[in-house]
């Protein structure tokens, strides 16, 4: 019976450490994260020089309808 109960407790010990080890979830998590912080960086720029470049644009055509 104590090599019975030695055995499932080595093998319960090897299942928890393979759970704990498992490094499968991480990398997508990662790119997750990554993707979000290019996303809020480009509406940054975006919100940032938005009216800038509505401005330049609208410089251009109204010099090309002046012409």
């Amino acid at each position: 019976m104590t090599h019975f109960l030695l055995t499932q407790q080595n093998k319960l010990r090897e299942m928890v450490e393979t759970l704990l080890n498992r490094e499968e979830g991480q990398d997508m998590v990662e790119y997750a994260l990554l993707a979000a912080l290019i996303s809020i960086v480009a509406i940054a720029i975006i919100i940032l020089l938005g009216p800038y470049l509505k401005d330049l644009f609208q410089d251009v055509v109204n010099a090309l309808g002046t012409t």
